[in-house]
């Protein structure tokens, strides 16, 4: 009687310890999913913020962007003489 309750314990263990390890491998693969689609949301946002970059590093933007501020170009300087 002693050896068939040790051979359920056994097996009930056995079987505990294959379902924890399915189940990790599961997680682990849940994880890796969503760590690769959280890359590839990250890499088309670099992607965006470099053609952000190009496009407002160049001139035109820049004095768009100055004059939407309110700046304005300078005047011609005033010269001022000396006595």
């Amino acid at each position: 009687m002693g050896f068939v309750l040790g051979g359920i314990v056994v097996a009930f263990l056995l079987a505990f310890f294959s379902l924890a390890q399915t189940v990790r491998v599961s997680a682990t693969g849940y994880d890796m999913e969503r760590l690769i689609t959280e890359r590839d949301a990250l890499l088309t946002r670099k992607q965006e913020l470099m053609t952000d970059l190009n496009r407002l590093g160049q001139e035109p933007a820049v004095r768009k962007l100055a004059i939407d501020a309110g700046l304005t170009q300078l005047a011609a300087p005033i010269v001022v003489s000396g006595r």
